[in-house]
């Protein structure tokens, strides 16, 4: 295990040890995946920790959080722990998201093969990312980001894969440099007083919340704009 994964493993365990499961309707992406969704249909989410966007019953998660696993399984989830290769078969799912996670993981390659690879053909990606390298600034270090993506290039790595995004929207991610600096420094100095990481953690999820989607099919560089996409792929039939 990498240090970069060990540093996102450290810094998300204490976090879902405290924090409860929302239901998933409460995010604004439940509208586009119920659409996705039928009777039968397999749902896998990597990395969610315990704010999944598929329902957690007959769920399949892959997290590194034991504290994350532990809730998702009493709740009906079916949790597994890996950082690898991923346990399934291929084309397993017909659903399979990964909201947040790519930017924390060194080798994105493997990860990306792996999610094309456990979806059915047809099936759908879902999945959201911190865009525009110029952005980066000391909040990407704080928070255990180990890169941010020109958002066609990604693209084009997925079609590599046989997943072709379909449209995308956006979402707040980006400060100027100086905000962006004090604030890393600010989230690592709060890393040692628990309750005050958690209150501005409840409030980024409440804002979350709050977002209202507005899809696009064209030029997906305009994500950079916002700092933030959230796209949604489909594998070749």
């Amino acid at each position: 295990m990498t240090d970069a994964i060990k540093q996102n493993e450290h810094i998300y365990d204490r976090l879902w040890a405290k924090l409860p499961i929302p239901t998933h309707t409460e995010w604004p992406i439940w509208s586009e995946l119920q659409k996705e969704i039928h009777s039968g249909s397999r749902l896998l989410e990597m990395g969610a920790g315990v704010l999944p966007r598929i329902p957690v019953e007959g769920g399949y998660f892959v997290d590194l959080s034991q504290a994350a696993l532990r809730k998702l399984d009493v709740c009906g989830g079916h949790g597994v722990r890996a950082a690898g290769p991923l346990p399934f078969c291929d084309g397993a799912f017909d659903v399979v998201c990964a909201f947040e996670v790519l930017e924390h993981i060194p080798d994105d390659e493997t990860v990306l093969r792996e999610l094309s690879r456990v979806l059915r053909p047809g099936g759908a990606l879902f999945f959201s990312v911190p865009v525009d390298p110029a952005l980066w600034t000391g909040f990407d270090d704080a928070c255990g980001h180990v890169r941010r993506y020109v958002a066609s290039d990604l693209a084009a790595r997925l079609a590599q894969t046989g997943l072709t995004i379909e449209r995308w929207t956006t979402q707040p991610n980006k400060f100027k440099k100086v905000i962006g600096n004090f604030t890393g420094v600010f989230l690592r100095a709060i890393a040692g007083f628990p309750k005050l990481t958690i209150w501005l953690k409840r409030k980024a999820i409440a804002g979350e919340k709050r977002l209202q989607f507005q899809w696009h099919t064209d030029d997906i560089n305009q994500s950079h704009d916002a700092g933030g996409l959230i796209a949604i792929a489909r594998k070749a039939s």
